[in-house]
């Protein structure tokens, strides 16, 4: 047997490769240990023990505290279902029936004509009722009796409207087999009819919209809740997102009215363990631990006048680690107050931790500075839905300051047709100038007096009015039109929102910032905690697209046929 080729000489090596393929290989390069225990290599050893304890000195591992972590708390918690409610200035109604979400009960406004979408789809629900008794033979005459008369062709001669359908069995007599007419007297059917009214009613909310400010452009209402300490208020003067949230309220001393039976609160001890609090970018507890690299508040620059930020920085880095988590179970649509806390810790000490709403420190208060009653500490979980579905605007309206004609204008984007249905108004306005021909033989010279530049009929101007309590608010003025033919008119807005607070609307003059807003009515979709559905018609308010420039002059002289 030949040698290996590697246990040749160097020079007959080097021959022998040459006689092998020119094909390029890599072998990877590992180091062998000497001994065959590989654990020396791992332990990182340190020559200099000092080194290690001059680490642990840095990093103030030496520094004695005399603290123990907590292993237990105890929480003495009073808490009460929110039980009265109060829309802007109406009189404050029982909050009993939770099925309802609170959204819809503070923004739901009335619904003179459902869209013709909802009329139809209610007509189906009833439909599908009828089968499901076994009354089937009667859906034709639903259809023949209750059916769309206009509207969308899909509709005719397939489905009742539910307007129609619900108008008349509301007039039906109370006896158990009355029927409208065209229907056979029939106790099942007559049931099935008053179940779809009832399901109708609760489908579509419906209020009388005194939520709404329209001096504000925002919602304004409050609830109470009675807790064993006393009765507390939470109002909401600025609520405009369509999330109902503890920051939208502010709580205070009193109520609205006698709490209903049944609906007082009451006093739990719940025990729990405490969990240390972590937050992305926290200083790591350990000296070799990894930190995570997502978030380095080290790196965080600041200027000589950013306190805040460089605040925020040292109370993450330095004291992050104090702070611990202690869950709590509530009920949605409640308030709570924590009366009392005990902490439990490893040497067995209990420590009583009072409450946080001191002079100098109202982070999650919801009461006015300087409260000193137990209001300072209440908080309040109201009952959000946890998903909406919206439409698309039955009304916008855009609000922005036009500084170049001193005035405020409200433009009319989208409303709300006399079917139900939005309808652009910005493709149906005209805009037209009057314009004059100066009389004379003026030649070359000719030109044209222009009285007034044009503004569409859909734009609303607001302007500056002396406040009643002093300042200054935003009126709405009819705007006066020149036609092409001579004649002259007033326009006045055709939609809800511009309409609402008489034809002399105010608003706030803080409420048209320099970036504008944005006001839009549209229907909103929730289930409801029993598994069911509400819809009805809400308000929002946004930040709007900055200023804009109407365009308006008056007294100009053109060339003619300038515009």
């Amino acid at each position: 047997m030949t040698d290996p080729i590697w246990n040749l000489p160097n020079a007959e090596l080097d021959a022998e490769l040459e006689k092998l393929p020119s094909v390029v290989t890599w072998s990877r390069v590992e180091p062998l240990t000497l001994t065959p225990d590989l654990t020396p290599g791992l332990q990182m050893l340190l020559s200099d023990p000092l080194w290690m304890l001059a680490r642990q000195w840095q990093f103030g591992e030496f520094q004695g505290e005399d603290a123990g972590t907590p292993i237990s708390a105890v929480v003495e918690l009073q808490q009460a279902p929110l039980s009265r409610l109060q829309r802007g200035d109406q009189a404050p109604v029982d909050l009993l029936n939770e099925s309802i979400p609170l959204e819809a009960r503070i923004e739901a406004e009335p619904v003179t004509v459902p869209a013709e979408r909802i009329r139809a789809e209610a007509g189906l629900q009833l439909l599908r009722q009828l089968s499901a008794a076994g009354l089937g033979t009667l859906r034709s005459t639903a259809v023949d009796l209750w059916g769309f008369r206009g509207g969308a062709a899909i509709h005719r001669g397939r489905v009742p409207n539910a307007d129609r359908a619900a108008a008349e069995i509301r007039a039906l007599p109370n006896t158990p087999n009355a029927m409208p007419d065209g229907f056979e007297p029939s106790t099942a059917a007559r049931a099935v009819l008053d179940n779809w009214l009832r399901w109708y009613d609760d489908y579509l909310v419906h209020t009388d919209g005194a939520a709404w400010n329209p001096h504000r452009q925002e919602y304004r209402f409050a609830v109470h809740a009675e807790l064993p300490a006393g009765t507390v208020r939470f109002a909401a003067d600025e609520y405009t997102t369509g999330r109902v949230d503890w920051p939208d309220f502010n709580a205070s001393i009193g109520q609205l009215g006698p709490t209903p039976s049944d609906r007082s609160g009451t006093t739990s001890v719940q025990v729990s363990l405490p969990a240390p609090a972590t937050f992305p970018g926290m200083a790591a507890d350990r000296l070799w631990e990894f930190e995570d690299s997502r978030v380095y508040l080290g790196g965080i620059e600041a200027g000589p006048t950013d306190l805040a930020r460089m605040a925020l920085v040292e109370f993450s880095l330095a004291y992050g680690v104090d702070w611990f988590v202690l869950p709590l179970d509530v009920t949605a649509g409640s308030a709570l107050w924590v009366h009392q806390l005990e902490v439990i810790d490893t040497f067995g000490r209990t420590t009583l931790v009072n409450g946080a709403g001191q002079p100098n420190w109202s982070m999650f208060s919801l009461a006015a500075p300087g409260e000193q009653t137990f209001a300072a500490s209440v908080f309040i979980v109201p009952p959000v839905v946890t998903h909406l579905l919206e439409s698309d605007p039955l009304e916008e309206v855009a609000l922005f300051r036009d500084e170049m004609a001193n005035l405020v204008w409200g433009v009319e984007r989208v409303v709300q047709g006399a079917d139900g249905r939005p309808v652009n108004r910005a493709r149906e306005a005209s805009a037209v100038s009057v314009r004059t021909q100066v009389p004379g033989d003026l030649g070359d010279a000719a030109i044209a007096y222009r009285l007034m530049t044009p503004v569409p009929d859909h734009w609303a101007p607001f302007v500056a009015v002396p406040a009643p309590e002093g300042g200054v608010e935003l009126e709405r003025r009819p705007l006066l039109h020149f036609r092409e033919d001579g004649t002259t008119d007033v326009t006045h807005p055709i939609g809800v929102l511009l309409n609402e607070g008489g034809p002399r609307l105010r608003l706030a003059e803080e409420e048209v910032p320099s970036d504008g807003a944005v006001v839009i009515r549209r229907y909103q979709l929730a289930r409801t905690p029993d598994g069911g559905t509400a819809l009805w018609i809400g308000r929002r308010k946004r930040v709007g697209e900055g200023e804009g420039w109407s365009g308006l002059r008056f007294d100009t002289a053109l060339p003619p046929f300038a515009g």
